[in-house]
């Protein structure tokens, strides 16, 4: 028998054409095979965090240690999402922390809606540790009230009005239309602003303390904002049964004990 019939059979059994292209495709798939392992997107992974435990405050960040990390990934802690990932390279990116009760928190890295990597309790927020409340007597003014708020403030009013009070009023002055002291090249003027009033006044403030860089402590309530220190010059924020009234510290003194 031939080899290839008339019928372009090999042994009369397989086509030659068809036999042509399964080697040509048996010889691609190895070439396929290579460029998908080439070019292919390795998925990332997960390995540590670090530091694995800070103290419980405000704008923290930890390093998320991994393999193959790419832009656009994100972490979530417990299912509250980081609120930035900021690749340093394939190996580590900076992720800052959102506000997080003190506890243990299982890390989760995630490709869009996929989850890639996970590492249980790998995060603890270690709660702060209980700091003392000093009571200050301080002297200043309320400043910028309309004529319907000053009569609303008296000796023995609370801010807040409910619950623990942050400041009480102790007495309080005559009142003076409010003014406002501003530069014009080298002249100071002091101009007075329409439709408000200041209110000279005493107050009792409870405060926490707050550590300085230089391990000095200073005295501080907190904000809506931000804390203010109780010293001359700071504006202290308090809130209102109508809302948030300034106090400007003029004076800071210790409160005579009772």
């Amino acid at each position: 028998m031939a080899l290839v019939d008339e019928r372009g059979r090999i042994g009369g059994k397989v086509n030659l054409i068809d036999a042509v292209i399964a080697v040509i495709v048996l010889g691609l798939l190895p070439i396929a095979f290579g460029a998908y392992l080439l070019f292919r997107t390795p998925e990332p992974k997960l390995i540590s965090v670090a530091p694995a435990s800070v103290n419980q405050g405000n704008n923290l960040r930890v390093t998320i240690n991994g393999q193959n990390l790419r832009p656009f990934l994100r972490v979530t802690f417990d299912g509250i999402q980081g609120k930035s990932f900021l690749i340093g390279s394939t190996t580590y990116a900076i992720v800052e922390l959102p506000d997080l009760d003190a506890g243990s928190y299982d890390v989760i890295l995630w490709d869009y809606r996929q989850q890639v990597g996970r590492l249980n309790k790998a995060l603890t927020i270690l709660p702060l540790a209980p700091t003392p409340t000093l009571e200050m007597h301080v002297r200043g003014t309320f400043r910028g009230l309309s004529a319907q708020r000053i009569h609303a403030i008296k000796a023995g009013v609370q801010f807040p009005p409910t619950g623990t009070p942050s400041a009480v009023v102790v007495s309080v002055g005559t009142p003076k239309a409010s003014e406002m002291q501003l530069r014009a090249g080298a002249q100071s003027l002091t101009l007075p602003i329409p439709g408000q009033t200041d209110l000279p006044g005493d107050l009792l403030v409870k405060c926490f303390t707050v550590s300085n860089a230089d391990g000095s402590v200073r005295c501080a309530i907190s904000g809506p904002v931000q804390q203010s220190d109780v010293a001359p010059g700071s504006i202290l924020p308090l809130a209102g049964v109508d809302g948030w009234v300034s106090f400007q510290i003029s004076e800071v003194v210790p409160a005579v004990v009772r």
